[in-house]
């Protein structure tokens, strides 16, 4: 039975690890259809561990089923909880004979369904969760089974079951701890490749892969964009008289302006240096030269709080181009590069 038992905690523990791989790139809190994909998954294994449960007697088949729903809940919520669990009570109907030990079974998957729930929303941490919920999936696992088998064997089943349980409750709750903080910190480096290390924009390198299929979106859905490139002026001689420390708070601060100005759809980036673009959303030309103008004025009249305490007053020059009438990726960037050079040349502190 033991051996048995620890075959059922290697299938759950190589689901577990392929689950990881499989939800490495999809984090399951912020998608449903993840949930609902997490809920199957758990309902598939919990009918494969009943599947190959170890059978008592006519209908009484023990596993660690109730492991699985607990998984589901801690990882995917409420949503996860209910699909794994209906698809566990459809299988123990269609799989095996509807006999008194088969509702019993039944009984016990939705006892565990309410209890894991009552569970999940309190305050507790996820250790203290676990524990509990364990504690509980056992008791239902084992009481029951004093109606169905005789004294002496039921002892010698429950001490081994406890075993097992107690085993393989700690390494699952580590193996699943030690996923989902690989995973967390997967994302979290994915995003950060993502960003700009100084300001929090995205960088050069994700601006690159992101720009021509925002260019094809517009294109496809007939949206107008419009496309700056931003210029710090003179910013060169902010290094030279205050520092680099103080040219770093600039930035930042900059960035943190043109992120809290630009919209929900835009798209803004720190290009290298003291040199930005932002890509604007469903914007004409019109409308974009009047978003530029507000934007360098409002620069200018800022004022930027240096790691010394001096506030320093600074402009920007902005290159502008739209589609339409421009109707090619590169070509917008060229043309917005274009005019802002033009207007460097022309004096600075101004849009072109």
């Amino acid at each position: 039975m033991v051996r048995e038992l620890f075959v059922h905690l290697c299938i759950m523990l190589s689901f577990m690890f392929l689950g990881g791989a499989l939800f490495k790139n999809n984090p399951v809190f912020k998608n449903k259809k993840m949930k609902l994909l997490l809920g199957a998954i758990a309902g598939l294994l919990g009918s494969i561990l009943m599947l190959f449960g170890i059978a008592l007697t006519e209908g009484i088949r023990l596993d660690l089923r109730h492991m699985v729903l607990i998984l589901s809940v801690l990882h995917g919520g409420m949503l996860s909880l209910s699909v794994a669990g209906a698809i566990l009570i459809i299988n123990r109907l269609l799989l095996f004979p509807i006999t008194v030990p088969s509702l019993v079974g039944v009984l016990i998957i939705l006892s565990c369904l309410a209890v894991f729930a009552l569970i999940y929303r309190t305050g507790w941490g996820p250790l203290k969760k676990w524990i509990v919920m364990n504690a509980v999936g056992f008791l239902f696992n084992v009481v029951p089974l004093r109606l169905f088998i005789d004294g002496n064997d039921l002892w010698e089943i429950i001490l081994n079951y406890s075993v097992v349980t107690v085993i393989g409750s700690v390494l699952v709750f580590y193996a699943s701890s030690y996923i989902s903080e690989s995973n967390r910190n997967y994302q979290i480096m994915k995003e950060q490749l993502k960003l700009d290390f100084l300001t929090g924009l995205n960088n050069t390198r994700h601006f690159h892969t992101s720009f021509h299929d925002y260019f094809k979106k517009a294109a496809r859905t007939g949206t107008p964009i419009s496309f700056f490139m931003i210029d710090i002026d003179h910013f060169k001689s902010i290094n030279d008289t205050y520092g680099h420390p103080a040219g770093d708070a600039v930035l930042q601060q900059l960035g943190l302006f043109l992120a809290e100005s630009s919209r929900t759809g835009d798209f803004v980036s720190r290009m290298g240096g003291e040199e930005f673009a932002a890509l604007v959303w469903n914007t004409t030309y019109e409308q974009a030269v009047v978003v530029a103008e507000r934007w360098r004025m409002q620069i200018a009249n800022k004022k930027f709080l240096l790691p010394s305490g001096q506030m320093l007053s600074l402009t920007v020059s902005i290159g502008v181009a739209s589609t339409p009438p421009c109707t090619e990726a590169n070509a917008l960037r060229e043309l917005a590069d274009h005019a802002l050079y033009r207007a460097k040349r022309l004096g600075r502190n101004q849009v072109c």
